[in-house]
């Protein structure tokens, strides 16, 4: 075994393979002393547990050795000489830094999972949800291994972008609301959705703040014994010579390095802390609490979200955007159709309000109801949560309604419609974790679901 020779940069720290689960890469110096002795060691391997290699799957990669000695590695081993990149546990690698073409894939993925989850059919939070569900398994595994190029990230976000406004996986149509707000966290306005690349710069901050806590792992051996060797971390900076991957991490550091050293040092690092390191909270909207209510039912809290951003194609909009004309409202016929007048201010609006307060022993206001949720000062929680279930629930058929009246010309009578928000209504209290002891709210939730 003296003739053995490891890989020149796996030589300090006398790493010979890399295993997990049945997929093994197996490293050594390209010479033919060293090629056989690591060949017949796994063939005694071999012998000895009774795994043996498909070869028929199995490549050799090398670079700089003579072509005499790469047939007749071929011949003898039986196993085919491969190119960068190849893939290992389901990612390209390569010396180089990773093309658009190399992480075409990881693309065609997201499309892929898109379509055979996708439903023009579903409501918008629906969408939501089966967004953050392929985010979270599949970007989320490629931007822990290394910085995806920005045009992957912006093709990525292209087609999620589609899929929640059009149920598509491409769209040159505009979005309702910019990608960057609904990437802000909800309490900020937005939907929670993770801003692509700086997750991904989050990601790779777990390995800078590996070697700045000095973990005894693998990894952080190599790079002390290959790269830093006996320069300090925190003022180290990467040589000419030095890969695109570790030249990246060296400049994630530069980003975290305030968090790292900030007082006693951080104890803990994961991607959510770098996330919002980076990420800091900005100005809280006020309405949060009654618009993303986890009461209220998903597609219209969706709903309720929009009419905060004034953002639903009304006809007032659809004027200004020059696609049609008149900008009358569906329902009473009389005024311009905004947000304000259609949900608040119309006249069948507002006997729907009217009825629904007789319903639930509260006097509603007849304009800016997300205003008066803000601002009404119900001492029970509970109370106000339910009132907020009630009102998306009565928004979210107004909305309907109008788009009733638009396409097929007819209205309900306003009685119709409150049948339609308090069956709804009671539905969903039946599955909300009601913990209130206040005798008082109590009754009154009771006396909602049998009126």
């Amino acid at each position: 075994m003296e003739r053995f020779k490891f890989h020149p940069l796996c030589n300090r720290v006398k790493i010979s393979h890399l295993c997990f689960a049945d997929d093994l890469i197996l490293f050594c110096k390209g010479d033919k002393a060293s090629i056989t002795l690591m060949l017949k060691a796994f063939d005694y391997f071999s012998k000895a547990s009774g795994l043996s290699m498909n070869k028929g799957k199995s490549n050799f990669y090398c670079n700089g050795i003579d072509e005499v000695l790469v047939r007749e590695v071929e011949q003898k081993s039986g196993i085919k000489r491969g190119t960068v990149p190849f893939k290992y546990l389901g990612v390209n690698v390569s010396p180089k830094r990773p093309s658009i073409l190399d992480c075409t894939c990881l693309v065609e993925r997201v499309v892929d999972r898109i379509r055979s989850l996708g439903s023009r059919k579903l409501s918008y939070a629906g969408r939501i949800v089966l967004i953050k569900a392929v985010l979270t398994t599949l970007h989320s595994y490629w931007s822990r291994i290394f910085i995806l190029p920005k045009a992957v990230i912006g093709r990525i976000e292209a087609v999620c972008r589609a899929y929640l406004w059009h149920g598509t996986d491409q769209s040159e149509s505009p979005a309702l609301v910019s990608w960057e707000q609904i990437c802000k966290p909800k309490k900020q306005g937005g939907m929670g959705l993770k801003d692509l690349h700086l997750w991904n710069v989050a990601s790779i901050g777990k390995y800078a703040w590996w070697i700045t806590q000095k973990k005894d792992h693998l990894w952080v051996r190599w790079v002390h014994a290959v790269y830093i060797k006996e320069a300090d971390w925190l003022t180290y900076k990467p040589g000419v010579g030095s890969s695109w991957a570790w030249r990246k991490i060296c400049q994630v550091k530069e980003m975290f390095k305030e968090l790292y050293t900030d007082g006693n040092g951080l104890a803990h690092y994961t991607v959510s802390i770098g996330y919002q390191w980076l990420k800091p909270d900005g100005e809280k909207v006020p309405w949060y609490p009654w618009v993303l209510n986890r009461w209220i039912i998903p597609k219209h809290s969706f709903l309720c979200w929009l009419v905060a951003h004034q953002r639903l194609l009304t006809q007032d909009r659809l004027v200004r955007m020059k696609i049609i004309t008149s900008n009358r409202c569906f329902l009473c016929g009389t005024q311009e159709e905004n947000h304000n007048h259609l949900f608040f201010d119309c006249y069948y609006s507002k006997q729907c309000i009217q009825c629904i307060s007789g319903w639930c022993n509260i006097k509603l206001p007849d304009t800016k109801c997300i205003q008066w949720m803000i601002n009404w000062r119900q001492p029970s929680a509970c109370k106000k949560m339910v009132t907020a279930v009630i009102l998306a629930c009565l928004m979210y058929q107004i909305w309907q309604m109008r788009n009733t009246s638009r396409v097929d010309g007819f209205i309900w009578r306003p009685k119709v419609l409150v049948d339609r928000v308090k069956h709804e209504v009671k539905l969903r209290l039946r599955h909300c974790d009601i913990k209130t002891r206040n005798a008082n709210v109590l009754d009154w939730i009771e006396h909602l679901q049998k009126a």
